[in-house]
């Protein structure tokens, strides 16, 4: 009913593993953050940071070096992260993955088709990544994870945006979120949009499907299946 009144498509892309891979450049950051601001070594494989929006990585630190969580606590750990990430990122060995620009590409060139970003990245650290590997061009809006710990609700963001701009007849049917971790395939179903889940990060297929995602690929080198299920959905 709501593709009859609004036919209108949006994607939205996870950037982190999904996108590309930054060569630990991030995870580099991290810990030098923690180690300029708190002089410790953080074991980051201890954290359950896979997925997670930066806010909750930020908030499992505190709480294992017993920093109160103030604003002005999360905003230097914010600002030192992102110089760090500036000089890691621009020595990373990192790629776009197969398949990725030419989807891309082709998205941006098909009439009621948008495409954005729905992430956990710091929007400034999300700039960072998609200038090294040229990729920001394509993405005029994003839901970000700089105010808003849990993933869900950085979807529930971007769908109240994606209204406003388009109006009350766009409906979570019109929606497409393209990401790597059970955490993408849990927020897509939080707002009753479609999913598809590609097995190019850190989790396997085996271990995505558990989560029943409307999409699951090994990666996007063949991408003509994420085209016909947005095309076709009605």
């Amino acid at each position: 009913m709501c593709f009859t009144v609004n036919p209108h498509r949006v994607i939205l892309w996870d950037i982190d593993g999904t996108l590309l891979h930054s060569g630990g450049a991030g995870e580099r950051a991290i810990i030098r953050t923690a180690r300029t601001l708190y002089g410790k070594d953080l074991a980051l494989h201890e954290l359950d940071y896979r997925g997670q929006t930066d806010s909750r990585i930020v908030r499992q630190i505190f709480t294992r070096f017993g920093i109160p969580w103030s604003e002005e606590n999360v905003v230097r750990f914010r600002d030192t992260y992102l110089e760090h990430l500036q000089e890691e990122i621009a020595a990373c060995s990192g790629q776009v993955f197969p398949g990725v620009e030419p989807m891309l590409s082709t998205i941006e060139q098909t009439p009621g088709w948008t495409q954005g970003l729905l992430t956990g990245n710091f929007e400034r650290g999300a700039e960072i990544k998609l200038d090294r590997f040229g990729l920001r061009r394509f993405f005029a809006f994003g839901s970000f994870g700089d105010r808003r710990e849990c993933r869900n609700e950085v979807a529930r963001a971007a769908f109240a945006f994606l209204r406003e701009r388009w109006g009350d007849t766009l409906c979570a049917r019109q929606i497409f979120l393209i990401g790597d971790t059970p955490y993408d395939v849990l927020c897509a179903q939080a707002i009753g949009a479609y999913s598809i889940a590609v097995a190019t990060g850190g989790y396997s297929l085996s271990e995505l499907a558990a989560y029943r995602p409307t999409l699951l690929l090994p990666d996007l080198a063949q991408f003509k299946p994420v085209l016909a299920l947005v095309g076709g959905c009605s």
